[in-house]
């Protein structure tokens, strides 16, 4: 009985210390943070939007403007027209990001804005975009693009590590960032339940989300 004992207990301390070395496995490793952006200052009179939007706030201070936009297509249009308006800057975080036509047509449309010197920041939630990194590092490479993700898995390849890390780690897993925002030079802002991807477009071919987005102009945008 002893030995039995003794052999149970050294199973039992080998399985909780590779269980410690698994959920410590990154725990303590360096953050890793890209340099401080803020939102650019907005003028009255410096850009498209800024001249759109001015009046209405001069003739309703304080106040903020909304609009549903509620069709598929139409919520895919209004994001490429607000990508090619604007002239100063263009911030959006996600969920996720697709890489399937609509995905790729909108990446385009960040693309070409930042060819044309407009600030790109992109804030994607890290879970779903690991398929994704050698696209999202090209855009990174770009001047005027800046691709950032939140909550970044340590192990972010499929497989036994990374399984283990999201079983042990739970409460980082659970911890994701599920906003959806376009804000177009600090001006008129698209936010809702559309993530991106042709399910939230009406573009699949099997199947296919209804969602919402609510369209901003005023202080709420001003805050933000």
């Amino acid at each position: 009985m002893p030995v039995l004992l003794l052999l149970a207990a050294v199973v039992g301390a080998f399985a909780l210390t590779s269980l410690a070395a698994v959920y410590s496995y990154g725990r303590f490793a360096r953050a890793a943070h890209g340099p401080k952006a803020r939102a650019l200052p907005v003028d009255e009179t410096a850009t498209p939007l800024d001249r759109f939007v001015a009046p209405l706030l001069r003739a309703h201070p304080g106040q903020t403007g909304i609009d549903l936009l509620d069709g598929n297509l139409e919520a895919f249009a209004f994001r490429v027209r607000l990508a090619r308006r604007a002239v100063r800057s263009l911030d959006l975080q996600y969920y996720i990001w697709q890489h399937d036509l609509t995905g790729r047509l909108l990446l385009q449309e960040l693309l070409d804005a930042a060819d044309r010197g407009v600030r790109v920041r992109l804030l994607l939630d890290d879970v779903n975009s690991q398929a994704r990194d050698r696209v999202l590092l090209g855009l990174d490479r770009h001047p005027n693009i800046q691709v950032r993700f939140f909550n970044p898995i340590r192990n972010r390849r499929p497989g036994l590590r990374r399984g283990l890390e999201l079983l042990l780690r739970g409460w980082r897993t659970n911890r994701r960032m599920h906003n959806k925002a376009w804000v177009a030079d600090g001006r008129v802002a698209v936010i809702g339940g559309r993530n991106i991807g042709d399910k939230y477009f009406g573009t699949d071919r099997t199947s296919n989300f209804r969602d919402l987005d609510v369209i901003l102009v005023g202080q709420a945008v001003a805050q933000a």
